[in-house]
């Protein structure tokens, strides 16, 4: 027997605004080695199957197993490969030139991060990429993609944090300052004169 609710079910919270995505041409300026192209979905699956069964992935992304692995779509007539949301069902789209497997980890970056409160291609992400890079690519590979980030100039957040657990977490740092900048702006608007109240003041250009 379930209990009947006291009072009516408050409405879900709005989802928050993602946060602005400052860095995304820059960071794809940066990743000039995607490797060779794998050709069928069936590959790219393996590919990505092997990267979320490894260790690595499970100690930083435990919640994203292998039973739960996006489903790849072939994205005829689409011109980018990218992650979303079909309905509940996560997907990664994989249009022919995009099936290499730095396109593949790149896609799988976001599905781990997308639920944790950073940039699309900020700090936090470009670190966990170099870092999958190192893993399931090489140094060799990863270095280039450093050095990729120097030239254009790309953000990376700090390395991951090891907990009691030993789970890694990543993206401290990004969310403290996303929340000191929210918090700086919150302040400024509080002190900047409501046209409500002085109606007949209130200019827009304090000059």
């Amino acid at each position: 027997m379930v209990a009947e609710p006291a009072g009516p079910t408050p409405a879900p919270a709005p989802a928050a605004p993602r946060p602005r995505d400052t860095q995304r041409s820059r960071l794809y300026r940066a990743e000039v080695d995607g490797g060779a192209n794998l050709g069928s979905l069936e590959r790219c699956r393996a590919v990505a199957g092997r990267v979320v069964a490894s260790d690595w992935w499970r100690r930083r992304f435990p919640a994203h197993t292998i039973e739960a692995l996006p489903r790849l779509r072939p994205g005829h007539g689409a011109r980018h490969a990218f992650f979303g949301l079909l309905g509940p069902e996560p997907t990664i789209t994989l249009p022919r030139r995009y099936r290499t497997e730095g396109v593949v980890l790149h896609e799988l970056v976001h599905w781990a991060l997308f639920e944790e409160g950073v940039a699309a291609h900020g700090p936090t992400f470009a670190r966990v990429l170099l870092d999958a890079t190192a893993a399931f690519r090489g140094d060799e590979i990863a270095g280039r993609l450093l050095a990729g980030y120097r030239a254009q100039r790309v953000r990376v957040g700090a390395p991951g944090r090891e907990r009691p657990d030993g789970t890694v977490r990543y993206g401290d740092d990004e969310r403290a300052a996303l929340a000191a900048r929210a918090q700086r702006v919150s302040r400024g608007r509080r002190s900047w004169p409501s046209p409500d109240l002085h109606p007949r003041t209130w200019s827009r250009d304090p000059r």
